[in-house]
């Protein structure tokens, strides 16, 4: 049997501080991966391979793909957060 001591409030100001960081590296991978995306988009219309009606359409799927991302990875933390304070 483990037993785990009580959580300090000093304790718990370094995990939210680390929670926060994480959801910001996730934000920034996040971020990354869509660049890299619209660059390939980019260079599939220059290249003809898709139209511009294509190509816009793709771009807000994934705004909204990144959207909804960032918008899970924020409630993640938040329900960390509110369990950390407890």
């Amino acid at each position: 049997r483990v037993i785990f001591p009580e959580l300090t409030s000093e304790r718990r100001a370094q995990l939210l501080k680390l929670a926060k960081s994480k959801l910001e590296e996730a934000r920034i991978s996040v971020r990354s991966v869509r660049d890299e995306v619209m660059k390939d988009l980019e260079k599939d219309f220059k290249a003809g391979e898709i139209s511009e009606d294509d190509k816009f359409s793709a771009r807000e799927r994934i705004q909204k793909e990144v959207e909804d991302c960032n918008n899970k990875m924020e409630s993640l933390y938040y329900t960390k957060e509110a369990e950390l304070q407890k």
